[in-house]
């Protein structure tokens, strides 16, 4: 007979056993079961591609790792593999991956790849991590950061859009000049193909890429009832290598040089320093001063404020009583004279009902003129994807040319967030992007001198294209740090001939966009010397409205600008840019694409390759610390330095700004 003690020995032992037993069988159906899914479902061409059973996917370039990414991310279930193509996967009855490979014959590797769901599924969405390499691309954002691991912008239709409108949910969208293309250091770029219904996540060190008509402005084909997500992923042996060939392929080269005089002469505009309370005598008054002042100019643009109706090209008899003879006196001074337009149409305006009888505008699905709200009020579209309706502004614009004795044209708005809401335009849009690039096209035909601020694939236009309005602040929301990250942004993107915004920033107040004041003084300075080494400056706020030392300094280095960078500009643009789209402002991994200082640094930029630029952005500072890729470069003292370290804190006084010429 066993005695109650033993036997309570014994069941804690046979308890204990079971509950061993227990955890190693869970242990082991954990492990297993992530083994399992963390298995090579397929190894494709040498190792280049593994994808694991649980939709992990790794491309390697000759043997380095070169990105991971999670495929299809939203599906339910795990992939097969399918014989369609050299490597298909399939997701039972949700959708399916084809990948083609193209060896380039220039170093780069090239998958594209082609999704496309069924029926019941709505949204497909890829992400890639971006673990310790630096990201670059995109297009214009508020928060300029760089590189993009710095970003932080939740899922959003990749759809340019005027951020300003949307204040202050701009943090969430898209700017004016976007294109979806990506760069990664370690040697990746990702293109996304227009027909993509496309929305992009950066956040986390995760670029996703997600497919869905859902919650946009995207418009589904009719008779198409499945998603596709299209997109081409290359890799190479650097960043430097990998953008080389995907630009030359991909992005278009411009056809022509902007106006060489905006290169060299400052822009002067009237808009942040009147705003639109400009007319006749206060337009005069700038002129002459601006000259009183021994500043040069390559333009004087008139801005909002001078029209009576938003759609009609017709000055404001009472604040313009006589326009051709104040255009007339302009030029006897040297000046040539540009107005602002825009693509809209208010209801009040003269012009609107021809253009709405004529069917001139974008429609809403009831196939009425689609009203839509722009920051002068509502209005309507011009559709520009209908060629009478193009011809139709640009013949009005000509004729307000020919009266008014203007040389040029400011154009501003086009972004696609403008459009209605299931909007109808003349021709079918693929991309909303794609109304953008009609517009562009059609401004673009009255020649170099023109400038607009919005673009979609028109890297082949040789115009200015101008930043979105910058804040007069130091800051990342949209201040001056970010002049020198949407220069470099820009120019990865194909947009070379970058106008930067108004040197101060735009100078509005707390209370509206109309509001004006005088921005910070050293905030100018330190704008003034930035500007001097991009293609173009562009002042409204006067520098004499300070003092004489700043008026002193601004005439320093646009003196400066005109003879020393300006030069340099118009050579890189004509023996590269329009050869091969090499762009002008380039980040300091153009010369050093493997140094690891290089490909992060969000404070430096070149000029062309030999013209390294450290300003200051930041309040107060008088020294800073500078990054000198291998090799060696002179100071303006003529002090050669060895490149390849860094140098700690660099003077840099109120009137000067640090650059370095590679020898």
């Amino acid at each position: 007979m066993v005695q109650p003690t033993m036997r309570r020995s014994m069941l804690r032992k046979m308890t204990r056993l079971f509950i061993l037993s227990a955890i190693i069988a869970i242990g082991a159906i954990v492990f297993w079961s992530k083994f399992l899914s963390n298995s090579d479902l397929v190894v494709f061409h040498g190792n280049e591609i593994k994808v694991t059973k649980s939709g992990e996917i790794t491309f390697s370039w000759h043997g380095h790792e070169s990105v991971q990414g999670q495929l299809g991310t939203l599906l339910t279930n795990h992939p097969e593999e399918c014989q369609d193509s050299e490597l298909c996967l399939e997701w039972d009855l949700q959708a399916q991956l084809q990948v083609e490979r193209e060896e380039t014959g220039e170093g780069a590797v090239c998958y594209h790849i082609h999704w496309e769901t069924t029926p019941s599924t709505s949204t497909l969405e890829d992400c890639f991590f971006m673990g310790p390499a630096h990201w670059y691309g995109g297009g214009e954002v508020e928060y300029q950061r760089w590189p993009l691991e710095k970003w932080d912008m939740s899922m959003t239709p990749f759809i340019s859009a005027d951020m300003f409108l949307l204040y202050p949910e701009y943090s969430g969208v898209y700017g004016s000049v976007i294109e979806p293309y990506w760069l990664s250091s370690s040697g990746v770029g990702i293109l996304v193909e227009s027909s993509t219904p496309l929305h992009v996540q950066v956040k986390n060190r995760q670029l996703c890429l997600r497919s869905s008509y859902d919650n946009s402005k995207y418009q589904q084909p009719e008779g198409y009832s499945t998603v596709r997500l299209d997109y081409t992923l290359c890799t190479g042996r650097n960043v430097k290598m990998v953008h080389d060939y995907m630009r030359k392929r991909y992005l278009p080269i411009p056809k022509g040089l902007p106006d060489e005089r905006m290169f060299t002469a400052p822009i002067w505009s009237t808009w942040a320093c009147y705003k639109v309370f400009v007319n006749e005598s206060s337009v005069m008054d700038f002129a002459r001063k601006i000259l009183d002042h021994q500043f040069k100019s390559s333009q004087l643009e008139l801005d909002d404020g001078y029209q009576v109706t938003y759609g009609d090209f017709t000055f404001d008899p009472h604040k313009f009583p006589n326009p051709k003879g104040l255009t007339s006196d302009l030029h006897k001074l040297g000046y040539r004279v540009t107005v602002w337009i825009h693509p809209f149409v208010n209801p009040d305006a003269n012009a609107y009902e021809e253009g709405a009888s004529q069917g001139f505008f974008v429609k809403d699905e009831h196939g009425e003129p689609g009203i839509i709200k722009w920051w002068n009020g509502r209005g309507s579209l011009i559709d520009f994807t209908n060629p009478a309706a193009s011809k139709w502004f640009t013949d009005r614009l000509r004729k307000f040319q020919q009266d008014s004795g203007i040389d040029s044209f400011k154009f501003d708005a086009g972004e696609a967030n403008f459009l209605p809401e299931n909007f109808r335009t003349n021709s079918k849009l693929v991309n909303p992007g794609e109304f953008t690039t009609h517009y562009v096209d059609a401004v673009s035909t009255f020649g170099p001198m023109i400038e607009v601020r919005a673009a979609y694939k028109n890297q082949e236009n040789p115009i200015f294209v101008r930043m979105m309005d910058k804040q007069s602040s130091w800051d990342w929301n949209g201040g001056l740090k970010t002049l020198l990250t949407t220069a470099i942004t820009m120019s990865l993107l194909g947009y070379s001939f970058v106008l930067p915004d108004m040197i101060g920033g735009n100078a509005y107040g707390d209370s509206g966009f109309q509001e004006t004041y005088l921005p910070d003084r050293e905030l100018f300075i330190r704008w003034v010397e930035l500007s001097a080494f991009l293609p173009s400056m562009q002042f409204s706020i006067p520098p004499w409205k300070y003092d004489e030392e700043v008026t002193r300094i601004s005439i320093k280095w646009t003196t400066f600008h005109e003879e020393f960078i300006a030069p340099r500009v118009l050579k890189i643009a004509k023996e590269e840019t329009v050869v091969d789209g090499s762009p002008i402002i380039r980040p300091l991994w153009w010369i050093a694409p493997d140094d690891p200082h290089a490909t992060r640094i969000d404070c430096e930029f070149l000029v062309g390759s030999d013209v390294l630029v450290a300003p200051v952005v930041d309040r107060g500072v008088r020294a800073r610390d500078v990054y000198l890729p291998s090799g060696k470069w002179k100071e303006p003292s003529g002090n050669i330095l060895t490149g390849g370290k860094w140098y700690s804190q660099m003077k840099s006084p109120i009137d000067e700004i640090l650059y370095f010429i590679r020898q």
